[in-house]
């Protein structure tokens, strides 16, 4: 069924779900349909912009089949994973992660989640850290899953505690920042260089 023309949500999730199970050919594919429907039905939950929802859907749901390939000892060795939590995953652990990935060099793969994720990034957040060439253009804020918790090697907290048992391979730390919500663009970008600043500190200590 169409609308207008264009592909109804469910149609263009099955399709991402095919496209998913190809990349994944070890996972069951009515498995990989059933992640996308969840994670789709998941953000979807008190969203008021549905929009994009299905492609950030399916983003989604590829970043917790990578998780569950980990989980599983299928993917080998590779960078270390970081997981950036906070409340809404809409400004610091957004910053966090992007930063993470942009200096790491390859050496750490960092996505970021909320215990309450927000409907968008918010702008100051994303003018300022395209200021300093780091732009979220792909971030979106999702929530913390079981599944991306257990494939994290690192687990970064800011201004939250993490939801989830801690597993005895996994290291927990507490990055206290201010929530740059409501903030002025000017104390939005002191808060982005804190958050610079303290991850070229951590990547330089994984060098020691």
């Amino acid at each position: 069924m169409t609308l207008d023309g264009l592909a109804s949500p469910d149609e263009t999730l099955r399709r991402g779900a095919r496209h998913l199970a190809e990349l994944h050919p070890h996972f069951d594919p009515r498995l990989v349909e059933r992640m996308v429907f969840e994670s789709h039905a998941t953000l979807a939950r008190g969203a008021r912009i549905r929009t994009h929802l299905p492609a950030l859907a399916l983003k989604f749901a590829a970043d917790r089949l990578q998780a569950l390939e980990v989980a599983e000892g299928r993917r080998g060795d590779g960078p270390l994973r970081i997981l950036v939590e906070s409340i809404r995953n809409d400004g610091i652990s957004q910053m966090a992660a992007a930063f993470l990935n942009a200096l790491g060099g390859g050496r750490v793969e960092a996505l970021s989640a909320a215990i309450n994720p927000a409907d968008e990034v918010l702008r100051t957040v994303v003018d300022v850290m395209e200021e300093d060439g780091v732009p979220l253009t792909e971030s979106y804020p999702k929530p913390v899953t079981d599944d991306v918790a257990r494939a994290a090697d690192v687990i970064i907290t800011m201004l939250i505690e993490h939801p989830f048992d801690v597993a005895p391979h996994q290291q927990v730390l507490d990055w206290p920042f201010d929530d740059p919500a409501g903030l002025s663009t000017d104390e939005v970008r002191r808060i982005r260089d804190r958050v610079r600043r303290q991850v070229q500190e951590y990547l330089d200590g994984l060098e020691a």
